[in-house]
């Protein structure tokens, strides 16, 4: 692992452009900005279109702290009464830069066995508002938590629900679930009962900075990291003249789809019009300079870990799946995060399950088959063993 972020941090330092291919989040980042009329997609190709049609799809804009959220609510479709599961819903949380467009498949596979699936996109990313600090707004885990269990009071009362997360959405789960994210005596209303959590290649945080927390690394190397990291900020995310330029002239489609299509071993191919301009048309619009700065320089949040040590009565009955790519580069199997999760899952008294899969960071869209039929059959044994659960009054 620590050849592998070596390398990574001191690219930079050699070349810019071999820097956005190392980095790809800094390309993918283009999709954190956008609004509604602007993000959608002037044609689906036709090889990708056979997901759409599996479910009664909608956008639905949804107002949080007085700014537009988009989400999508997926129905089922063409599936009998005795399949459908009315009480137990799916709410699925994209990783950084992300949208709600790359659960295409993860949709239509939880429609399809009779789910009902939500799907949000995070304030400052994808299809959502992307306010800043004028308008009072720092984006951490905890915000995104909180927009998490926003919705779940709102859109998801009195439901039973599973989460579903990539990446760093997979942190915002867990956040959302323990409730780190409540400050100041705020006080939550009830949100319905909770049956798992799914994370597929789970973050370590908010941004590369929680990297120095992976408790394999040395004082020395925490320090390097932090450093070269610091080095970054001054140089290139703290450098909005700098971060405006790559967003309008460096990221192209087809720069887009090449480094899409190297976070997807498995198929490359799968990486299609619909998500490369999911990823392109929104970076044209205000906003995404600071909300990308905020994102890699703001404290990356508390990590999964941390998380596990701080609310071990709140996760110990929770049933939780981990659903990893084996050649993803972003977050290694083998790194922190990763060995902490197959540890867990070794243990036969743990209610944590890992399954590896043939594909990248996103496994999902990646080899959907797999990855999907993996959470699918870990859902139906958590809603079978699972206790109610509930987000309760704090």
């Amino acid at each position: 692992m620590m050849k592998y972020m070596r390398s990574s941090l001191l690219l930079p330092l050699i070349s810019p452009m071999k820097f956005l291919v190392v980095f790809p989040h800094l390309l993918i980042v283009s999709n954190i900005v956008s609004n509604v009329k602007s993000f959608m997609p002037k044609a689906v190709p036709s090889h990708c279109q056979h997901h759409m049609s599996l479910a009664a799809e909608s956008y639905i804009p949804w107002k949080w702290k007085g700014h537009t959220i988009s989400t999508q609510v997926s129905l089922p479709a063409n599936v009998s009464p005795s399949q459908r599961q009315p009480q137990v819903s799916a709410l699925l949380i994209h990783g950084f830069g992300c949208s709600s467009t790359y659960w295409r498949e993860t949709s239509a596979a939880l429609t399809g066995a009779g789910y009902t699936v939500h799907a949000l996109d995070l304030l400052g990313q994808g299809r959502s508002a992307k306010p800043g600090r004028a308008e009072g707004i720092e984006y951490s885990i905890r915000l995104w938590a909180e927009q998490v269990d926003a919705y779940i009071a709102e859109r998801m009362a009195g439901e039973d629900l599973v989460l579903g997360g990539n990446s760093l959405g997979s942190v915002i789960a867990l956040t959302a679930y323990t409730g780190d994210f409540v400050r100041d005596g705020a006080r939550r209303s009830d949100r319905g009962r909770l049956k798992g959590i799914c994370m597929f290649n789970c973050g370590v945080g908010m941004n590369s900075r929680g990297l120095s927390r992976d408790p394999q690394l040395s004082a020395f190397q925490r320090v390097l990291i932090d450093g070269l990291l610091t080095l970054l900020d001054v140089l290139i995310f703290n450098n909005r003249i700098l971060l405006k330029y790559v967003l309008d002239e460096v990221v192209t489609r087809e720069l887009l789809a090449n480094t899409l299509q190297s976070l997807y071993r498995f198929d490359p191919s799968r990486v299609d019009d619909e998500l490369v301009e999911s990823f392109y048309l929104p970076a044209q619009a205000a906003g995404s300079v600071e909300a990308l700065s905020q994102i890699y320089t703001n404290d990356p949040g508390i990590t999964p870990m941390e998380l596990h040590q701080k609310y071990p009565d709140s996760l110990e009955g929770l049933p939780i799946q981990l659903v990893w790519g084996d050649e993803d580069t972003i977050t290694p199997m083998a790194g922190g995060v990763g060995t902490f999760y197959q540890e867990l899952a070794a243990d036969d008294r743990s209610n944590v399950s890992f399954e590896i899969v043939k594909a990248g960071h996103v496994p999902f869209d990646d080899n959907p088959l797999a990855s999907n039929t993996a959470m699918l059959k870990w859902l139906e044994d958590a809603i079978e063993k699972t206790e109610d659960l509930s987000f309760t009054s704090s």
